[in-house]
């Protein structure tokens, strides 16, 4: 269950890394001169937070300790929220194949996969961090 733990970190700092470009973006509007709504600074803020989450969890998991489970917890609203799967790098199929069948079929089975990544983790946790 540990090389579990430690796939888990290297998911997470694929989705870090694929995330790249739209946290920079993200950051780049709350440093412009541009106004913003509380709404849209405040959604702005927790992705950022959440991707800067994903640094951590993907040490906490490498190594592997209880807390990057725990944060991982944390982090699942936002991922939630905000599409950060750590399977979303299967969407990257859609450039390789253009079949509809198969873009109708990638949100769910990521979305699977996120919930997959949940069960296992949840039984991780049970079973070595007691």
């Amino acid at each position: 269950m540990l090389w579990t733990q430690r796939f888990f970190a290297l998911l997470d700092v694929i989705c870090l890394v694929l995330l790249a470009e739209q946290a920079y973006t993200q950051y780049q509007s709350l440093l412009s001169n541009e106004v913003l709504t509380s709404l849209e600074f405040f959604s702005r803020t927790l992705f950022l937070l959440g991707w800067f989450s994903l640094i951590f969890s993907a040490i906490l998991l490498a190594i592997p300790k209880k807390a990057g489970l725990w944060l991982y917890y944390a982090q699942l609203p936002l991922r939630l929220i905000f599409f950060i799967f750590s399977f979303g790098f299967i969407s990257l199929l859609t450039y390789i194949v253009n079949w509809p069948i198969i873009t109708n079929m990638l949100m769910p089975l990521i979305v699977f996969g996120e919930l997959l990544r949940l069960y296992y983790a949840v039984q991780i946790h049970r079973n070595y961090h007691k």
